[in-house]
C-alpha cells in the first residue's frame, strides 16, 4: 500500500510517498543492492525530484523508502510503470511490502501503534 501526502491539496504541488518493507532474514545486502537499483530507475523516470530509505534501527528488518516526485500525475505514472513492476519482481524474494499507515512528520515514518 502506498500513501501519498499532497502539500497542497489539488494544486498539482510536489507529492511524497513512503512504502515500508520488511527484509527477509539474511537479505540485507541484496535489498541494499535491489533499493540503489530502484532509486536509479525512478531517478530518469520524468517527475522524479528524489527519494531515499531509512531503516527503523541498526537491528531492525524494516525499511521505509521516500520517493518524491512533482506531480501525483507523475507518482502515479511510476507506481503504474512497466519498468517499476519489472524491478519490484526482482526483489520479490528479498523484501515483502507491508501496510504503511499516513506520515505526516519524520517521527511518523518509525513510530507506528
Amino acid at each position: 500500500m502506498n500513501n501519498t501526502d499532497d502539500v497542497a491539496a489539488g494544486s498539482g504541488a510536489n507529492v511524497t510517498t513512503t512504502i515500508v518493507r520488511r527484509i527477509r532474514a539474511g537479505r540485507d545486502d541484496e535489498f541494499a543492492d535491489w533499493i540503489q537499483s530502484g532509486l536509479g530507475l525512478a531517478r530518469i523516470f520524468p517527475g522524479f525530484l528524489g527519494g531515499g530509505w531509512l531503516k527503523e534501527s541498526s537491528v531492525s528488518d524494516v525499511c521505509v523508502i521516500v520517493l518524491r516526485f512533482e506531480t501525483q500525475g507523475a507518482l502515479d505514472n511510476w507506481l503504474r510503470s512497466s519498468l517499476r513492476g519489472g524491478w519490484l519482481r526482482t526483489g520479490a524474494n528479498i523484501a515483502e511490502e507491508l501496510p504503511n499507515d499516513r506520515a505526516t512528520t519524520a517521527v511518523d515514518l518509525f513510530e507506528r501503534p
